[in-house]
């Protein structure tokens, strides 16, 4: 816990009863209740916005990697079996306080709501409501709160209360591994923040590949979600991807293969009404007996002209021709999967960037990506090293790099997916998963930006900053253990120009996984209300 400067307490309590705005629709307007105070006359023609204090952050976690037992049908819940007799599957999540050390309330829940495991009690309304700047002796500071090694298999939700009307600061992350089995690997994601628009791209259907998605509904409205699926040869109509209803406090499961068979990379768009959702697709290779890997493709970034794929861990030349050049093994060299979602073929180019900066690519990075489809680049002829990718297009495209980490041939390999990044910002919270060596890697896509990092302890130290500066065109790594001992997860915010990140997760010479950096807490949320008599 660091000590700053002694400022004077304050604490004030955030209009609670806003917590309990009331929207009611009245003939092509909106009423406002239990507003405190006089509503003073707005401007004319101006719309009056209310700030509404935020509610639980809530991370909905995925249920850790399972095998399909038995063929499923098209659009049908499949069931599962146990993935293999070593597996280890942990969820790990950090709750920070605010200024004055507060924590609020946190737990890991099931989908229906039953308690995992509890990190802090929850305060009462009144007291969560202050916002509160300084603690009981006139100083400001941050602690944190870790749960490790929570081994519920089962879909789970980090609910943490808001604090003065604020989100809490928290996170969590799901990790799987195992030694043998046809799930052979490393897995790890991201507890996601439901949402109702996600892109999920590189999916594979062909023969030995499972494509497994799953979509969560953690709240108390049901929702409503449907899918848009694009292949090699453009959007593909499956008869149920629309209309799939996901009830209060219930997940769905579905084999993509039973929607979109023999796809080398298939992207998917989901789309939800009513309640937000959160969305992940298990991907796993069985090329005969041997295991070719397991990972979490997460929601990435939205189709747009620029992207940024940081994460990329390609092997030396050797290995890679040793393993690719095998029968059945042509997925296993590191590729570029983009998709158009519109109407018009795009020129794309592609630049690689490695710790020394830009390396060469064929055709000098122009490729070119049908419309309405999905197309693939191979990332080969390029030394070893962790790397970051940039695309540029004159209309939007969907990007993310599947990866192949091995020894030799005939031995079993691991794969991880790296989406499209989007920019850093305030404050993200990354959690570390359990298991596993990780590292960040930034690049720094125009210009120049610096990270700030602050390592998060087991016991619940918030340890000083330290400063990563990333100048343009370089990829620049920084290590979990080079912040310290025992560090459990990472506050991290960013300056400059347009920083982008990931953490690469790796373990043993042969598992490897790639995690998104969580988005920035948000704040309260301002409503526009239009007062109509």
């Amino acid at each position: 816990m660091t000590r700053k400067n002694r400022l004077p307490r304050r604490g004030r309590a955030a209009a609670a009863s806003l917590g309990a705005v009331l929207l009611v629709a009245t003939g092509g307007g909106i009423a406002v209740g239990s507003l405190n105070g006089p509503l003073s006359a707005p401007e004319v023609g101006a719309v009056p916005r209310v700030s509404v204090p935020a509610g639980d952050y809530v991370g909905q976690c995925a249920a850790t990697a399972r095998l399909v037992d038995g063929a499923a049908g098209e659009g049908t819940d499949p069931a599962f079996a146990a993935a293999s007799d070593s597996e280890k599957t942990m969820i790990r999540s950090t709750v920070l306080s605010d200024a004055a050390e507060r924590l609020p309330g946190a737990a890991v829940e099931k989908l229906d709501g039953t308690t995992v495991r509890t990190l802090s009690k929850r305060l009462s309304d009144e007291k969560a409501s202050e916002d509160q700047s300084t603690g009981e002796d006139g100083f400001t500071g941050r602690k944190a709160k870790t749960a490790s090694g929570v081994s519920e298999p089962s879909a789970a939700n980090l609910r943490v209360q808001p604090l003065g009307g604020r989100q809490s600061t928290a996170g969590a992350v799901r990790s799987y591994v195992a030694g043998d089995g046809d799930l052979a690997g490393l897995a790890a994601a991201n507890c996601q923040v439901p949402a109702n628009e996600q892109w999920l791209t590189g999916a594979s259907t062909t023969v030995g590949s499972t494509a497994l998605l799953t979509l969560a509904n953690p709240s108390a409205s049901p929702s409503t979600v449907d899918l848009e699926l694009y292949g090699s040869k453009g959007p593909i109509e499956a008869g149920n991807a629309r209309g799939i209803i996901i009830a209060p406090g219930e997940s769905t499961s579905i084999v993509l293969g039973g929607m979109a068979s023999g796809e080398k990379s298939l992207s998917v768009k989901a789309t939800s009404t009513g309640a937000p959702v959160s969305a992940i697709i298990q991907q796993s290779t069985l090329r005969g007996l041997t295991p070719g890997g397991v990972d979490f493709i997460e929601p990435a970034a939205t189709p747009d002209e620029h992207q940024v794929v940081p994460g990329i861990l390609i092997q030396d030349a050797k290995t890679q021709k040793d393993i690719i050049s095998q029968k059945g093994y042509e997925d296993a060299a590191p590729t570029l999967d983009l998709t158009v979602p519109g109407a018009s073929d795009q020129n794309v180019k592609v630049r690689l960037v490695g710790k020394d900066g830009p390396v060469d690519l064929p055709r000098d990075g122009q490729y070119t990506a049908p419309a309405g489809a999905t197309t693939s680049v191979h990332l080969t002829g390029v030394k070893a090293g962790n790397y970051t990718a940039i695309v540029d297009s004159e209309e939007p495209v969907a990007a993310s790099v599947r990866m192949t980490r091995g020894t030799k041939a005939k031995k079993r390999t691991d794969a991880a997916w790296a989406g499209a990044a989007h920019r850093l910002g305030g404050e993200h919270l990354v959690v570390v998963p359990e298991g596993a060596e990780s590292r960040f890697l930034f690049l720094a896509r125009d210009g120049a930006g610096s990270i700030d990092l602050r390592p998060v302890t087991s016991d619940g130290k918030v340890g000083k900053a330290v400063t990563v500066e990333v100048d343009q065109g370089h990829s620049v790594e920084r290590s979990i253990d080079s912040l310290g001992q025992d560090v459990v997860a990472v506050t991290l915010s960013a300056s400059g120009d347009p920083v982008y990140g990931s953490l690469l997760a790796t373990h043993g010479k042969t598992d490897v996984s790639v995690l998104p950096l969580p988005p920035a807490t948000r704040g309260a949320t301002d409503i526009s209300v239009d007062l109509r008599y």
